[in-house]
């Protein structure tokens, strides 16, 4: 068996490697996208409330309502604190994921490489073989 053939298997392991990879580095971006996203709709929603804190304030509103309004506005910010630590863990395992697919990316187009190069040689080989036959054929008939 040709030495190209026999590697095929080997880089059709790493693509199948390769595949997983990218299928947990989206997986991983997915999720990162999710926290995102949390983020900012615990912002927004905390935005709304410091503005109705600000109306209320307007109104005339009682201490009791507005110290209300400043602990839940506190808890908000306790929340988005939290949601800013998942977002940097998402983020740290994507990045993770990623450089884990670029290795493997890399390692299965160098194999492809190499493969074409044997590829090349092996029929370079076999053109020279089929040259040295039809050579000796020739001086054959000659003779």
């Amino acid at each position: 068996m040709r030495r190209s053939k026999r590697l095929q298997v080997v880089l059709e392991l790493a693509k199948r490697k390769e595949d997983e990879a990218l299928k947990a580095m989206q997986s991983s971006q997915n999720n990162l996208n999710q926290q995102h996203q949390q983020l900012q709709e615990l912002t927004r929603y905390q935005q709304e409330y410091q503005q109705a804190l600000r109306d209320a304030f307007s109104t005339g509103a009682t201490a009791a309502n507005c110290a209300t309004y400043q602990h839940f506005l506190s808890q908000v910010g306790s929340a988005i604190e939290q949601q800013q630590r998942v977002v940097t863990l998402a983020e740290e395992q994507f990045n993770k994921a990623r450089l884990h697919w670029q290795s493997l990316y890399e390692k299965q187009k160098g194999m492809g490489g190499l493969i074409d190069r044997f590829r090349d040689e092996e029929d370079r080989a076999l053109d020279k073989k089929e040259q040295q036959m039809i050579d000796e054929l020739s001086q054959r008939k000659r003779t």
